[in-house]
């Protein structure tokens, strides 16, 4: 009989539910996912990006080990009072699962705390902080996500290096790693570990909406700040979802891909 593997293959056959997978960070953790020979459901509010999604994720020449039958797209709002009923809704449409990685975010509510109301800084939390909890708590109290498995939260480098006005951000931001040490407590009976994410600047479609040149001069601006001299690519944070996923001796940790902007800029090139 030949050996296994030990290593590599180690989603193979292993059922991923990545809410806010049509784009960014969630996307290519999917794509991840698919070439480990993993199934994956994704979700997101645009039904439009949903589509695009699956139609790039099942391609063959987009997609490496791409197979129509381990991908699926749903539509699902996680704005609002209501967001309990729909993920119910949700997962019980998708059944039974193994890991569950939360990417989802709306627009950052980037400005001063005096321009901030209570308002704002509800609708700030809505997406990123209290919609994760409820879906972790719909996940794993519903049944849906299986002993063994795991949660993946997002939260950013903002925590840890701080930027002008950007406290209500942070502050959400700082909660995720609690979260993710506090739920790795409160699930191990259940054998369901928990870990986040947590990037520095990325290239994703968020920097789109700035233009060409702004866009260009943000990255200069960032790659001198950062000791690998370049922003992050998306590739480069599935690598750290990927391994949360697969370490099954990690849990209630916060993992860090940020180039090094932490320490500010480098030294001078000698």
């Amino acid at each position: 009989m030949s050996a296994q593997p030990k290593v590599v293959n180690q989603l193979k056959d292993k059922k991923v539910v990545v809410l806010g997978g049509s784009s960014g960070l969630g996307f290519g953790a999917a794509s991840g996912i698919i070439e480990e020979g993993g199934s994956v459901v994704i979700a997101s509010s645009s039904e439009e990006r949903v589509s695009k999604a699956v139609e790039r994720l099942s391609d063959p020449a987009q997609q490496y080990n791409a197979d129509k039958s381990r991908i699926s797209g749903h539509v699902l709002n996680l704005k609002g009072s209501d967001v309990e009923s729909r993920l119910k809704d949700f997962f019980s449409q998708v059944g039974q699962f193994d890991h569950l990685i939360y990417t989802s975010g709306d627009s950052l509510a980037v400005k001063g705390l005096e321009e901030h109301t209570y308002e704002s800084i509800v609708e700030a939390a809505n997406v990123r902080l209290i919609s994760a909890l409820l879906a972790v708590k719909v996940a794993v109290y519903g049944g849906y996500l299986r002993e063994g498995g795991s949660i993946v939260l997002t939260t950013g480098s903002v925590v840890e290096g701080p930027l002008e006005k950007w406290s209500v951000v942070a502050g959400f931001a700082s909660s995720i790693y609690g979260l993710a040490r506090s739920l790795a407590f409160d699930l191990s009976p259940r054998n369901i570990r928990v870990n986040a994410i947590s990037p520095g600047p990325v290239d994703t479609e968020l920097f789109d909406s700035f233009g060409p040149e702004a866009k260009a001069a943000t990255f200069k601006h960032l790659e001198g700040l950062a000791l690998t001299h370049r922003v992050g690519r998306i590739t480069d944070l599935a690598q750290a979802y990927l391994y949360v996923l697969k370490d099954t001796n990690i849990t209630g940790q916060t993992i860090g891909s940020n180039g090094g902007t932490l320490f500010g800029p480098g030294p001078a090139s000698q």
